[in-house]
């Protein structure tokens, strides 16, 4: 008798801790990428993905370059790059990637490029046609505007 009762007993904690694991998993899911958290500054993938965003720098190598970024509100996007060298050699790269909210404040963006390539940009700011923050570090600030 006594075996039946733990046989059951493990049995029904089992369906118990399967039933918590897979809660989790979609609780937290659905907890970073549902846009509807709140009111005003939780609620900004839209604004995100409104423009195209663009910034121009100087590479290690000093070249000119524009760099855009697409965010689309299917988590997809797309990171364009174009690099002036020169002797006016011109190369473009175009570079897809999917995105999510790494945060429940929405000031983290993880951007997967594919497996084991990964960018974060950290300390989001979106606001007066600008996005910002820490791209890959604390070292490397950038900033966006919209077109």
């Amino acid at each position: 008798m006594k075996t039946n009762t733990f046989k059951y007993l493990g049995l029904a904690l089992m369906a118990v801790l399967m039933v918590g694991l897979t809660s989790c998993e979609v609780e937290i899911d659905s907890f970073y990428d549902d846009d509807n958290n709140g009111p005003g500054y939780y609620n900004r993938s839209a604004d995100l993905c409104s423009r195209t965003w663009v910034s121009f720098y100087r590479d290690i190598d000093n070249n000119y370059c524009r760099q855009e970024l697409d965010f689309f509100l299917d988590r997809t996007g797309i990171d364009y790059i174009r690099v002036e060298y020169p002797d006016g050699y011109v190369e473009e790269f175009e570079y897809k990637f999917r995105w999510s909210w790494e945060n429940f404040a929405q000031t983290s963006i993880r951007m997967s490029y594919g497996p084991n390539d990964v960018s974060y940009l950290d300390d989001v700011y979106i606001g007066g046609n600008r996005l910002s923050g820490y791209l890959d570090g604390r070292n490397n600030f950038v900033e966006y505007q919209g077109r």
